[in-house]
Parts: structure tokens; C-alpha cells; sequence
């Protein structure tokens, strides 16, 4: 369809920033009615789509030409530029599409076309797949080498691998790596789901003669001893298969059968807490290149395939995304080298060394070191996390290792040939490559050193799941760690296809049936519940083993499919797991007593606490079963389900009710746990954060809240894993900026700045300093979300950042606040800085989205605002006339402005005039 004569195209700028699935130009996705997302650009304030085009075809010349010959969907009068679902014909396997779109804005011109996008299927139905899972069944091979040459007599115009490695694999094609993964696949439950990865290898191929050569670690697939339990799902194996399309419309296709070969590698160990010894005596120099001789190498076994389905890995894949320099080496003993990196982080070391054959230069990692300067590796706990690499002795020699990791901030290096020196060593910075969307920085370096810490510690906790830790024989999904930071990473990260796949791991760890084939570990589930814990999703996903979970657990299966969708508009999200979090709560209801959850886990952590608080669980439980009711209920009404939306929201008035019987003190106007003297900061925080505290005692309820912080534990926190994230919540909500800055900018214990004080680069384990615990744990980092929230004052207000709000608090010992977030509707941004008893804040609306911005009036009495120079507001009124800003109202403290898209730049000010004319 071509448009000539409706209002012409303008200067309007085209869209940009395309997604496909949350992904640009995807290859290899297997969602059969994928969705679509811009980014719209207007130099004119108040600008918002009234419709849109999308075009999808087969090739570039029918786009060029306007032709969506796969689907045109007219012009569709719609603001909606987030998660748009392909509405036209069936899309094939291994098929490319491309697409482009163009928008009309409020007064119905048209924008240019956007840049042609692309994105690719994968391998859609089970029969597409026609090679076998191959491998060995010969457990005294650590690292298998697989190989097959072939010969392509034709020029390779397009081709593409589709390949899934079990534990973990590393893909070469003519002597080279392919592509830049690591530690791939993702990790799931490979009883349910496998990841296979599709790569463009087109540029890999030549005429004539070509090998491919794969190498298998264990991974967690096999050999592979968690922290509690051995877990072996099966031995060393693959499938691969890669399409090839020559020059002439010809083509072929090369797969894993029982014709490739296979024999034992330089790898002779590994194990992702252990580590990887790496004999460089053994290498099979060519063995990933044509004509190599493999007449000694055995044939592979043809083997049974896993028992989880194959499946698209949608993810961001785990990759080496920095390479940092050590800060000092040190040689506490003789023969005994140790690098200090400067930052604790997640990843492995890179090894440059020239010595004689057989030299054996060993690698131990700790987070930690003693005084006398020797590693301490005491927070390792049953993880070896060693390396070792054997010298070949043939010149300079490069090393880092492909099937393990490690959480650390030293190396100690022992048998290293010579002396060390700091070029000898380099640390790799390895985690899911997700986008880094959020940026933050203020004028106090407290408050900057905490925002970093949380970030390292982030991405240390990503390696397809948000682990726990990144150090010690554990590194596992936690569902609580996990909800509590979810806020946190979405505001810092782009999370959308992180967490879609692991909403997917714990569907997969819900429990079906009775259970009662399985022995449950610490199983709090009440016996006179008959279908036993049906329906509950296990404390970890991927779950290593079988665990009854803990309300405050697996409430991630709730909130984040929440997040999604508050976030990124994404309303799949809710469909697809509807009927997975109904389950849940209904395991949940059928344990309750009277609408009370007792459960095993709770507060986790807080200060002076082992594990759980002394006071007990029920309140934090059943707080989150309240909250799992009241978003199911929201749920249900995005979904139409009325009858179910009327159900959740009866039965979540009933648990509210039962709550404030069970844990409200009307006298103290406190609430307690267990015991009526169990007051602390999580049981007032956690109702007022719910709102669910009686009306007529909230006043008094935050006010004691507040005196526990600022008296009683002289403006400390108090709380836990669970709590932290509730306090920062509460405090945001009734407005206590001023507390919450408080307990931030702490630089004694329990504080932060106190990890800090003691050296911390990343976040710890427990508030307080135990050499024996993680030094790199992300559960206490929610608060980096009360940065751009609360000190920067963005926030969503509604799906995908349609509607926002801009009130940032303004603490009086600081100067200035900088934070951004690329948002899949565009970039927000809020910069605030003080000059004098004045105050300016710039900030930046993107197109589509319309935000009430808050002044605040810095305390003056008599308040002039500007906009860009232009007085806006005087004498307590809106003075009208600025394009983009629809009205302003006083509300106490602040003064705001509806405003739509656009950069803008407030000054609020005292009225010098109306003062002194006042004061006359």
C-alpha cells in the first residue's frame, strides 16, 4: 500500500530501535506469532502515534516496494508501539522475514518508513530436526572432540547452525570459534526443556573441503555435584544441524549422525564450582580443520535423546563482556603470586605464559585475603575453584577456560615459570549479555560506590538464571533472592527475555500431582493437605533437587510476570502462566489456616540473624500470599476473566482481614509476628507497603515505623532478604524520602556504606562482615531501584511507560542527581541540581507517553517556576502558553505538570517580587 496524497510525510522523524521478540534482527526464534516494538523521535512536544503500518515480507524488494507479501496490516488506528502481534500468514522453519513500519502522529502526518529489520525462525516442529544426539557414554572422558569433515561444490550463499550441547559446548567451523557465547546452553531442566542456539555461519563455509569440530563439558548436565544432592541427567552428548543454501537456490544439510568421530581432548576435567585443568600437551593441532588425520579416533554413540523438548534459547546468551587488569601482584611466599583485581566480579582469569613442556601453573580464585596476603577462600565452601593449565612449551602460551567460572577479586598463581607480572594475567568479566539500559550518578560518592557495587553484583548473579551467588558450590535460581531484585535489575537492565525464560523454569518446577513419589526436603506442608503440595513451584528454578517452597519464594512465580507486564506492556506474559500462578495460589490456600500461611522461610538475614528472624515466618508469609492474591486478582481483570477477577478480590479482602486479626496490635498501633513482642521494621513495613493497614491507624503505623529506624536503631535498617526490599517500598509509598535517605547513606553497621567501609566492591550475604559467607550476593541490592525512583523520581505508572511520574526527593546534603532509563517506549531521563535555594530539573518524556512531573518547592514560601526561561507558574497558578504542558496544580510540597513527550527544563524558584512586595 502506498500513500501519496493523506498529509505528507514530514519531518516527522521514522521509527527506530526495532524489536522482534524484545530482540533486534533475531535468528533462531520459534514463537509462531511473534511481537513487534519501536521507538518513536518528534522534535515537537506532545507528540503521540494515532496509527501504524506494518509491513512483513519475504524479501527486502518487496518491502522496498511497499509489499508486505507475508503481512500488511494496513493502517491500524492505534497508539499501541509496544508487543504489536504478527497477524499474517504462517511463518516457516529456518525462514528470514523483514519488516518495517511507519506511524502517524496526532494530527495524522506520516512519518518515513523505518530501517528494514529482520527476523529468522528457528526450527519449529520436532520433525525439522534431522540429525541424532550424539556423544560418548565413557564417563573417564571429561571433554569429548567431535568432528566431521564434508565438502560443499557449490558457493555457500546463506547458512545457518542449529546446535544443542549437553552440559556445555564450544562450536568450530574450519578452525574457528563460532560466534561469541560461552557456557552455552542456557541452563534449564533438561527433563523438560533443552535450549538449541541458531548461528549464522555463512562466513564460516568455503567451496570445496570444510570441518566442523565440537567440544562438550559437563555443565550442569553431567557429573555434576550441587551443594546438596548429586544431580546426573546423562552423558556428554549433542545434535546438530546446519542448513546450507548455495548461490544457485540449491541445498544441503550436514547434521550429527553416527558417521562423525570422537576422541578425548585437552580438557581432562571440568566442573563449574571445581574448575578446569587443561593439559595443552594433549591439543589435536587442525582437529576442527579439514583433512585432518582421524583414522585413531573412535566412532560416536548414537544416543538417546534428553528428555526435555528442544527449544528456541531466546535469552541473552552468557558472553565475556569485559577484560579487566589486575591492580597489583604480590609474592607472599616464595613461589606464590597474588592478583589483586581491584573488583570482585563473576568469570575466570586469562593466563599468558612461556615456559618448558609439562610446567604446571595452577589458578586458585577467593574473594578474600588473609593478612599475611595468601588467598582466603573460605566463602568458596565446597567449590575447589581451581584452574590448572599444563604447558605444550611452544612459545607463548594463552589460556582461559571454557566449561567453568568463578565468583573472586585474587588469583593466586603457583608454578608459574619465572616471575609474574601484572601483562601475564587479565580477568573476564562473564554474565548473560543483557542491555544495559540504566544510569545513575549523583553528587555524593557514597551513594555512587553503592550504585556500583549492586551493579557488579548483578551481573555477577546472571548466568541465564539470577543466581544467588557466583562463588561457592551453590550459584542457584532462588525465587526469593530473585523477586526481591527483580525491580532493581529491570531498571538497570533490559530483563524482558531474561525473565520470560525464567518464568519458563518455574513452570517447569511446578509440582504436579501429590507428589508423594518424591522425598520433599524441609517439607513444611501440612499433612491434612491430601493432594499434598500440588501446584507449588519449588524454591529454586531450575530446581536441582525436589524442595516444597516458601511463600516468599515463590512469589516470583506472581511477580514477575507483574513486572513484566508493568514494565514492558507485556500481556503474553500474563496468558501464558495464568493458569500455572492460579495453581500456586490454590497450593497456597490449601495450606493456610484460617487464611494463615506458616511457613519455613522468611526474613532471611536480617542483621544478627543466622537465617530466619527469632519472631518467625507467618507474617511475611501470608503478607506475600495477600499480595499473590491481590496481583492474580489484577490479572484476572486485564484478562477479562471477571468471575475469577471478583473471586481473587474477595479472597484477598478475606486474608487482609485475617492478617490485621492476627498481627495488628490496635493498642501499640504496631505489627507483631508470632509473638506479640516481635515488633520489627519488616511486620510494619510489609502492610503499609501492601495497604492493607486499617485506615485510621496508617498515620500511626508509619510513625512508629519510622521511630524503630530513626530512634531505636538510630536511622539504621533492620531487616532482612524480604524486608529490605518491603521497607524501601513502604517508606517510598507514604513518602518518607528523608528516612529512607537516612538508612542509605549509612556508613556504620548494618549499612551498605558499612560493606563499603570494609572494602566491599560488590554487595555481601549478610549486613555483617563474615569471612565465611558471599562477599558477592545481589539479595540486598533492591534498594538501587529507590535511586531512580526515589532520588531521581521516575517512576511507571502505567504498562510499558505509558503514563509516568517524575517526583524526585531532594535531600539537603546533595547537590545533584543524574539517572536515565531506555525504556522499550524510549529514553527517560531525570537530572535535577541546586544552585543556591534554587533548584532545576531537566527531563526528557519520549514520544507516546504523557507524565505528571512534581517540582518540589525546595521550602520557599513564594514560588516562581520556569520552562526553558518562560515563567509557568506564579502567585499559586499555572501561567499558560508552553507548548506540551497540558496544566500544573499546587499539591503541597511539590507543585506538578501534566506534560506530554518531549525534553524539558524547569527552574523553581523564590518570587522575589511577591516576597518583598509581601514583606512591605
Amino acid at each position: 500500500m502506498t500513500f501519496r496524497k493523506e498529509k505528507d510525510v514530514h519531518p516527522l522523524s521514522p521509527p527506530t530501535n526495532l524489536r522482534c521478540e524484545y530482540a533486534v534482527n533475531p535468528i533462531g526464534i520459534d514463537v509462531i506469532s511473534p511481537r513487534f516494538s519501536w521507538v518513536l523521535g518528534h522534535s515537537e512536544r506532545g507528540q503521540v502515534q494515532s496509527a501504524y503500518q506494518v509491513l512483513v515480507a519475504t524479501n527486502e524488494e518487496n518491502l522496498s516496494l511497499d509489499k508486505g507479501d507475508m503481512w500488511d496490516s494496513g493502517k491500524v488506528l492505534s497508539d499501541q508501539s509496544i508487543n504489536v502481534v504478527y497477524k499474517g500468514k504462517q511463518l516457516e522453519s529456518g525462514k528470514t522475514y523483514y519488516w518495517k513500519v511507519c506511524v502517524w502522529d496526532k494530527d495524522n502526518r506520516r512519518s518515513p518508513w523505518s530501517k528494514v529489520n529482520t527476523f529468522e525462525m528457528g526450527l519449529l516442529k520436532p520433525e525439522d530436526w534431522e540429525g541424532e544426539w550424539i556423544g560418548s557414554e565413557n564417563l573417564d572422558i571429561s571433554s569429548p572432540l567431535l568432528r566431521k569433515e564434508f565438502t560443499l561444490d557449490k558457493q555457500v550463499k546463506r547458512a545457518r547452525a542449529y546446535i544443542c550441547g549437553l552440559g556445555y559446548y564450544e562450536l568450530r567451523i574450519n578452525g574457528k570459534k563460532v560466534g561469541d557465547h560461552v557456557l552455552d546452553p542456557a541452563w534449564t531442566n533438561y527433563d523438560k526443556r533443552v535450549l538449541y542456539v541458531t548461528y549464522d555461519v555463512t562466513d564460516y563455509l568455503k567451496k570445496g573441503k570444510n570441518a566442523i569440530g565440537v567440544m562438550l563439558g559437563n555443565g550442569r548436565y553431567s557429573k555434576v555435584v550441587q551443594y546438596n544432592h548429586l544431580k546426573f541427567y546423562g552423558f556428554l552428548k549433542m545434535i546438530l544441524q546446519m542448513n546450507v543454501v548455495f548461490v544457485d537456490g540449491s541445498s544441503a544439510h550436514i547434521v550429527s549422525d553416527g558417521t562423525w568421530k570422537m576422541t578425548s581432548g585437552p580438557i581432562i576435567a571440568n566442573n563449574i564450582y571445581h574448575g578446569e585443568t587443561y593439559d595443552a600437551r594433549l591439543e589435536k593441532t587442525g582437529w576442527d580443520k579439514a583433512d585432518y588425520d582421524d583414522s585413531d579416533w573412535d566412532s560416536v554413540t548414537v544416543m538417546d535423546p534428553p528428555e526435555g523438548k528442544l527449544k528456541a534459547q531466546m535469552l541473552p546468551p552468557i558472553k565475556v563482556t569485559k577484560t579487566i587488569t589486575p591492580v597489583k601482584v604480590t609474592n607472599p611466599r616464595p613461589g606464590v603470586y597474588v592478583y589483586d583485581m581491584g573488583q570482585n566480579f563473576a568469570g575466570w582469569a586469562r593466563l599468558k605464559v612461556k615456559g618448558p613442556r609439562g610446567t604446571k601453573v595452577v589458578l586458585r580464585f577467593a574473594e578474600e585475603i588473609y593478612e599475611d596476603g595468601m588467598i582466603d577462600p573460605r566463602t568458596n565452601k565446597k567449590a575447589k575453584a581451581t584452574d590448572t593449565y599444563i604447558l605444550k612449551g611452544e612459545g607463548v602460551e594463552i589460556y582461559e577456560p571454557r566449561f567453568t567460572y568463578h565468583g573472586f577479586r585474587y588469583v593466586e598463581v603457583t608454578g608459574f615459570p619465572g616471575t609474574p607480572t601484572l601483562e601475564n594475567l587479565e580477568g573476564r568479566v562473564v554474565h548473560s549479555a543483557v542491555e544495559p539500559v540504566g544510569s545513575f550518578t549523583c553528587s555524593n560518592s557514597l551513594i555512587n560506590q553503592i550504585h556500583h557495587n549492586i551493579v557488579w553484583g548483578q551481573l555477577s548473579n546472571l548466568y541465564s538464571v539470577p543466581t544467588d551467588c557466583p562463588q561457592r558450590n551453590e550459584r542457584n535460581g532462588f525465587g526469593g533472592d530473585g523477586q526481591v531484585t527483580a525491580g532493581e535489575a529491570i531498571h538497570n537492565f533490559d530483563m524482558a527475555l531474561f525473565y520470560t525464560k525464567w518464568l519458563d523454569d518455574m513452570a517447569d518446577s511446578q509440582i504436579t500431582g501429590n507428589g508423594t513419589d518424591k522425598e520433599w526436603m524441609f517439607s513444611t506442608w501440612p499433612p491434612e493437605a491430601e493432594d499434598g503440595p500440588d501446584g507449588n513451584i519449588e524454591n529454586i528454578s531450575p530446581s536441582p533437587f525436589h524442595e516444597v517452597g516458601a511463600t516468599a519464594w515463590t512469589t516470583a512465580y506472581i511477580q514477575i510476570p507483574w513486572y513484566l507486564y508493568q514494565y514492558y506492556g507485556d500481556r503474553r506474559i500474563l496468558e501464558k502462566h495464568y493458569n500455572g500462578m492460579k495453581r500456586l495460589v490454590s497450593s497456597i490456600q490449601r495450606r493456610a489456616v484460617n487464611h494463615i500461611v506458616r511457613d519455613r522461610l522468611g526474613d532471611w538475614l536480617a542483621p544478627g540473624c543466622e537465617g530466619n528472624p527469632p519472631e518467625g515466618n507467618s507474617l511475611v508469609a501470608t503478607g506475600y500470599y495477600y499480595y499473590d492474591v491481590w496481583i492474580l486478582s489484577q490479572v484476572a481483570k486485564i484478562l477479562g476473566k471477571s468471575e475469577d477477577a471478583e473471586y481473587y478480590s474477595n479472597l484477598a479482602d478475606k486474608i487482609k482481614d485475617a492478617f490485621n486479626e492476627k498481627f495488628f496490635d490496635e493498642d501499640a498501633k504496631q505489627y507483631h509476628t508470632e509473638i506479640e513482642a516481635g515488633y520489627r521494621q519488616t511486620s510494619n513495613a510489609f502492610p503499609l507497603f501492601l495497604h492493607i493497614v486499617p485506615k485510621d491507624s496508617e498515620k500511626a503505623v508509619l510513625d512508629n515505623l519510622v521511630k524503630n529506624i530513626m530512634v531505636d536503631h538510630k536511622g539504621h535498617l533492620d531487616t532482612g532478604l524480604i524486608g529490605t526490599k518491603l521497607l524501601m517500598e513502604a517508606l517510598t509509598c507514604y513518602g518518607r524520602g528523608d528516612t529512607m535517605y537516612k538508612i542509605l547513606t549509612q556508613t556504620t553497621y548494618p549499612s551498605w556504606g558499612y560493606m563499603i567501609s570494609k572494602g566491599a566492591t560488590t554487595l555481601w550475604e549478610t549486613w555483617e562482615y563474615i569471612p565465611r559467607i558471599s562477599h558477592n550476593h545481589i539479595m540486598f541490592g533492591s534498594v538501587d531501584e529507590w535511586l531512580y525512583r526515589g532520588l531521581a523520581g521516575i517512576n511507571c505508572v502505567a504498562p510499558g511507560y505509558k503514563e509516568i511520574a517524575i517526583k524526585p526527593y531532594i535531600p539537603k546534603d546533595l547537590e545533584r542527581v543524574d539517572a536515565s532509563i531506555k525504556t522499550i517506549r524510549g529514553l527517560i531521563s531525570s537530572s535535577w541540581r541546586k544552585h543556591g535555594s534554587s533548584l532545576t530539573l531537566d527531563v526528557t518524556i519520549p514520544v507516546n507517553a504523557q507524565a505528571k512531573v512534581s517540582i518540589p518547592k525546595m521550602g520557599l514560601k513564594d514560588v516562581i517556576v520556569k520552562e526553558n526561561g518562560k515563567t509557568i507558574w506564579r502567585d499559586g497558578s499555572y501561567v499558560q502558553g508552553v507548548a506540551g504542558i497540558k496544566g500544573a496544580s499546587d499539591n503541597g510540597d511539590y507543585i506538578t505538570f501534566e506534560v506530554g513527550s518531549g525534553t524539558y527544563s524547569f527552574e523553581v524558584s523564590e518570587d522575589y517580587a511577591t516576597s518583598k512586595q509581601a514583606h512591605s
